[in-house]
């Protein structure tokens, strides 16, 4: 299922934290996680949020629907962006306070 965050989080982001749909706080871990560790996340069924600035996308991503965008933009995800002006994600995992985490791709172009 997709939600958007976009309205009521934005800014949020930008300080390290989000609330997912059902009301979990989530704060920022890690902003260079690999892709084997976000296929190990995402496989075990955490939620993807697509976070792109220049598209004002903010979306929260979870069950089936997770694994269909990850699949999509995994070929896509880098540790670093490079400069060749295609659209490019980095990975970060968030968790709860309760250990729940998700990952979050910051897009980048």
């Amino acid at each position: 299922m997709r939600t958007d965050l976009s309205e009521a989080q934005w800014d949020s982001v930008t300080h390290g934290e989000i609330v997912g749909p059902d009301g979990t706080k989530y704060v920022r871990r890690s902003t260079k996680a690999k892709r084997r560790d976000c296929d190990d996340l995402l496989g075990a069924g955490a939620p993807l949020v697509l976070y792109y600035w220049a598209g004002g996308q903010l979306d929260w991503h979870d069950g089936d629907d997770a694994g269909g965008v990850w699949e999509t933009a995994r070929a896509s995800v880098t540790t670093e962006p490079r400069l060749r002006g295609d659209l490019e994600w980095t990975a970060g995992v968030w968790q709860s306070e309760g250990g729940r985490a998700h990952v979050l791709l910051t897009g980048h172009c």
